[in-house]
């Protein structure tokens, strides 16, 4: 559904340098746990990192990072019989990757598939033990465009991709959901336009879309209410109940980016996401000087779980945000352009240390958990460098 009206962002360099955040900050840089903004110009204001980039060609940049990531996720990822990581390679790398000459997003339907029986009918689903964050295979087979007609074949049957969409959805009890609902969010937002955005569960639920939205918006809102405190000069930037939430709060945004692409509007929605867009870009700045001030020394374990998290943080939102420019929801301006840039650019930075300064096969055994984390990272990120490239 093409947009009749984007998003107008108005982020110079000044509207996160002053207007944002207050001079009075400049004074309590150093206090431990919080940090206050670095200025997107430098004093004497030359541009940044990023624009000086951007005049020799950002794109050979993002193509480098796009390099050392794929070669990462192919060394690393693919060989891996995990289901979460599986998800990944696949949103990285297509739904018709091939692993030992067997198609693994089929592989990972036949692994994680169940049925459930609601008055005597079955229901194929995705169990939150397999896919983490509800609808979260299904975000991930729309994201990389399969057909709605491919089917799968798994021990409980064999279903399309419009199959498993119906069974999710008839499954889908919103209320009863704890986790974070952009996944969800991207789903029926892509399935049910606004003008048909009801339906009722097998169980007899009433669900609108609207809905839906309204409720990820508002918990999107209360997780950056410590970030609006910080534009609004209230407080120093610190840990807060963003840091809480998946991914270091990166995918809030990305739910309601796809309910603007798919024509939803209700309850003034542009304006939000575009003060939670800015919010966002003042994270931006912010967020790796407190991962830095948290994670201080230099022995390399430390310095990785450093990267690790940065990865996480940049890789998402240069996905985010590529997500967005590649379908025109957003329209930004000069100084949030700029802005994304830099993101890339810490992206890269990242990308070249964890690929060629740490002792990854290390972090396999020592602390695979963190090893699994980077490569599902390093799967987002590559994904997100490709918009750019």
């Amino acid at each position: 559904m093409k947009l009749t009206r984007r998003a107008a962002l108005g982020l110079g360099a000044g509207a996160l340098a002053s207007a944002a955040l207050p001079r009075a900050f400049s004074a309590l840089a150093n206090e431990p746990g919080e940090t206050s903004p670095a200025s997107p110009m430098s004093e004497s204001g030359a541009p940044t990192r990023a624009a000086a980039a951007a005049a020799v060609g950002d794109r050979e940049q993002d193509e480098r990072t796009a390099e050392h990531l794929h070669e990462l996720i192919l060394r690393r990822a693919v060989p891996l019989r995990d289901a979460w990581i599986e998800m990944h390679v696949v949103l990285a790398l297509g739904g018709e990757f091939d692993r030992d000459g067997k198609n693994l997003l089929d592989d990972l339907v036949a692994e994680t598939l169940a049925v459930e029986t609601v008055d005597m009918r079955q229901y194929p689903y995705f169990p939150l033990a397999a896919e983490r964050h509800p609808f979260h295979v299904l975000q991930i087979m729309q994201a990389v465009g399969v057909p709605e007609e491919r089917a799968f074949v798994a021990p409980v049957g064999r279903y399309t991709r419009r199959e498993l969409i119906d069974g999710g959805t008839a499954l889908l009890e919103p209320k009863e959901i704890r986790d974070e609902l952009s996944w969800v969010v991207s789903v029926l937002c892509n399935e049910f336009p606004p003008d048909r955005d009801r339906f009722t569960t097998a169980r007899g639920t009433e669900v609108a879309v609207a809905d839906v939205v309204r409720q990820h918006l508002s918990e999107a809102e209360t997780a950056y209410a410590g970030v609006f405190e910080v534009m609004e000069g209230k407080k120093l930037y610190q840990k807060s109940a963003i840091h809480s939430t998946a991914c270091n709060g990166t995918h809030l945004l990305y739910g309601l980016i796809d309910a603007l692409r798919w024509g939803y509007r209700a309850d003034g929605l542009e304006a939000h996401v575009e003060k939670l867009v800015e919010a966002t870009l003042v994270r931006a700045r912010l967020e790796p000087v407190l991962i830095d001030k948290s994670l201080p020394g230099s022995d390399p374990m430390i310095r990785l779980n450093a990267d690790a998290a940065k990865l996480t943080f940049f890789g998402h939102l240069t996905e985010m945000f590529g997500y967005s420019h590649a379908h025109h929801v957003l329209e930004l301006s000069g100084g949030a352009e700029r802005a994304i840039a830099e993101i890339r650019a810490q992206l890269a930075e990242v990308t070249q240390r964890i690929t060629n300064d740490y002792d990854l096969d290390r972090l396999s055994t020592e602390v695979p958990r963190a090893y699994r984390l980077i490569l599902g990272d390093a799967c987002h990120a590559y994904r997100g460098i490709r918009f750019w490239t």
